[in-house]
């Protein structure tokens, strides 16, 4: 009798540890299928960025906005898997940066490389970010060298402070908690940073000011709206799944709290941002307001990211519409006091808000944040806000000097910019010294008199102005005979055909 109890219990404890490891493996199972799933939609937004600038720059660098998507796959594929990976999350001592994992050797066992995938799939919207500020003023040669070396080493970097557990500034080595659920600093102040090195270092197009909005007339507002659609419904997997699992008790509400954050943070960005523009900034231009609340809808959105599974519905709704108005600041302050050219906004989308999310992430946490840890929690509370800050500067001081000196050293080396961008960079020089030369010759009392005799005689029909950029793009369209292009009121420019790739 005795006997057949104990056959009975150990046949019982056998069917138990079968039923366990049976759920363990439906549970790994869950995981795996929402990161590969959600890695494949934010893999999509390389779509929605390709159409969103498309739409928002002029016809003549489609082609070159497009080879640049299809190559972040490409060269960023190759440079995360070689190199990548192994930055972001090889062991390490230090805490700066991985140091094993070299072309994906030495993984544990093959169900990392599921995550190596789906980490991958956030280095290349990293990336991404990086083109939309140097929309078709780069070689396709530099743009495969730059997005190697940022989607291998430049972000994997910041990655590893933060996400790989083993980081400084995430992580019992020195007891910091930088806390980014869905990327605000690790991806898009990151992407911003490099960004904004990138755009600084070409600086404006040439005789800009010939042409009314910023030297990029609009293009497509359907593609606008498409890559909009596109990134929203990245955005959703991009911070969904930033949980990482969906199996394990409170997983679920995690990634339901996150998807309901995203949309909520992009409704009031939207609206913020349409209400800034038609009653403070006043812009009656329908197609430049597709393009900018379009863009405060993403604003809003990059801004919940840090905070996207902490934050509260209404926290969520301030978050998003402050970090849309931050946006807009951005885009006009870059625009209107600085020498940099941003044609889509990939500054005031990305980094601007992403700054703000990770600032405002300490103070909406519902859980130990400064607006409901009470008294008791104060200190912690505005001590995470300290290290959220330091963090901050050490993201954009890391980027921004190791992304100035990669592009200033291609730009010395003459390997930066596209034929297009030298070109109309030589025609301004030399337009440039031709006014010098006049001036220097004529004198400064004649330059007054044919001033004014020159405005008497264009008062009935101005000359149309038109850019060296727009000169470009007519010489590429006619045939082998030579052009003369109008570049300013009373001065004409004789060249030949340009046969080159406009990229």
């Amino acid at each position: 009798m005795a006997d057949d109890t104990v056959g009975r219990l150990n046949a019982t404890e056998a069917a138990i540890d079968q039923i366990n490891f049976t759920l363990e493996v439906y549970g790994r199972s869950m995981d795996t299928l929402l990161l590969i799933l959600c890695a494949c939609l934010i893999m999509t937004m390389q779509a929605g960025f390709a159409l969103l600038e498309v739409g928002s720059v002029k016809v003549a660098n489609t082609y070159a906005i497009l080879l640049n998507n299809v190559l972040d796959v490409c060269v960023g594929t190759l440079g995360y898997f070689l190199f990548g990976y192994a930055v972001s999350y090889g062991p390490t001592t230090s805490g700066f940066m991985g140091t094993d994992y070299w072309a994906l050797r030495h993984l544990p066992n093959d169900d990392a490389l599921t995550w190596v995938f789906f980490q991958y799939s956030f280095a290349a919207t990293a990336t991404a970010i990086v083109s939309g500020a140097m929309v078709g003023r780069t070689s396709y040669h530099a743009y495969m060298i730059y997005s190697f070396i940022i989607t291998g080493f430049v972000y994997p970097t910041v990655v590893h402070w933060i996400w790989s557990g083993n980081g400084w500034l995430n992580s019992d080595l020195y007891g910091l908690a930088f806390q980014d659920f869905g990327g605000s600093g690790v991806v898009h102040t990151t992407g911003g940073t490099a960004a904004l090195m990138g755009a600084l270092v070409l600086g404006r197009r040439k005789l800009t000011k010939e042409v009314a909005e910023h030297a990029v007339p609009e293009s497509s507002p359907a593609l606008v709206t498409l890559g909009f659609f596109i990134l929203m419904v990245g955005f959703f997997a991009f911070n969904g799944s930033s949980e990482a699992h969906i199996s394990r008790p409170g997983d679920p509400e995690a990634v339901a709290r996150a998807v309901i954050n995203t949309a909520l943070a992009c409704a009031s960005g939207g609206v913020a941002t349409l209400l800034f523009e038609r009653v403070v900034h006043k812009k009656i231009n329908d197609f430049y307001v597709l393009c900018i609340v379009a863009n405060g809808c993403l604003a809003g959105t990059v801004s919940i990211c840090a905070a996207v599974n902490v934050a509260t519905t209404y926290s969520t709704l301030f978050i998003g519409s402050s970090g849309a108005i931050i946006h807009c600041l951005w885009s006009i302050s870059l625009h209107k006091f600085t020498p940099i050219e941003d044609p889509v906004d990939a500054t005031a989308v990305h980094l601007a808000p992403g700054i703000w999310g990770v600032i405002i992430c300490p103070f909406v946490d519902k859980n130990k944040g400064i607006f409901y840890c009470g008294y008791a929690g104060q200190y912690a509370a505005w001590r995470q806000l300290g290290v959220h800050v330091g963090g901050l500067v050490c993201i954009i001081g890391y980027t921004a000097v190791t992304t100035f000196i990669i592009f200033t050293i291609f730009d010395k080396l003459k390997l930066l910019r596209s034929h297009q961008e030298k070109f109309e960079h030589a025609e301004a020089l030399r337009i440039h010294e031709e006014e010098l030369a006049k001036q220097s010759h004529h004198g400064f009392f004649h330059d007054v008199f044919h001033h004014h005799e020159h405005h008497e005689h264009h008062d009935a029909a101005p000359a149309p102005k038109k850019s060296v950029s727009s000169a470009f793009d007519d010489a590429v369209t006619t045939s082998e005979a030579d052009v003369v292009v109008t570049v300013n009121s009373g001065q004409s420019l004789d060249g030949s055909l340009i046969k080159e790739s406009v990229f």
